[in-house]
């Protein structure tokens, strides 16, 4: 448990990343179950709020959704926790277009070559395609 509390104390952690930092300490299976366990009913690991805390974290930096998601796999979260982890797709087109307001404030995106650095800004941050290609096409 101090070796969990000690991993947690620095920042929120996902079962995976506790378990696999347990096995690596020498700690049985068993034990680490029994950790897990304990840690999950103290409400200490929760990979659902994980998710949630790293959404709201990659909004505040500008991150899109593909991003968020790349991150939260590093975590080893479940995939399944990761598949739904999105900001929602008005939340992030608003996102997007704010950092293309921010970024390239009042320049002309009508112009192809503005618009292709625009739009791979926007692909490093981490947005969606589908995203990036509503933004362009409502300019058009």
């Amino acid at each position: 448990m101090d070796l969990a509390f000690r991993l947690l104390s620095q920042r929120a952690r996902s079962e995976s990343e506790i378990a696999a930092a347990l096995e690596r300490a020498g700690a049985a299976r068993r034990l680490v179950r029994a950790v897990l366990a304990r840690l999950r009913a103290l409400g200490y690991v929760d990979d659902r709020k994980l998710a949630t805390e790293w959404i709201e974290r990659g909004k505040e930096r500008g991150f899109g959704s593909l991003r968020i998601q790349d991150q939260l796999r590093r975590l080893d979260v479940d995939e399944r926790i990761v598949e739904s982890a999105t900001l929602g797709g008005r939340e992030e087109r608003a996102l997007a277009r704010r950092l293309l307001a921010e970024r390239f404030g009042a320049g002309d995106l009508a112009d192809r070559r503005i618009a292709a650095r625009a739009a791979r800004f926007l692909a490093r941050r981490g947005f969606p395609a589908e995203v990036i290609d509503s933004l362009f096409d409502s300019w058009e």
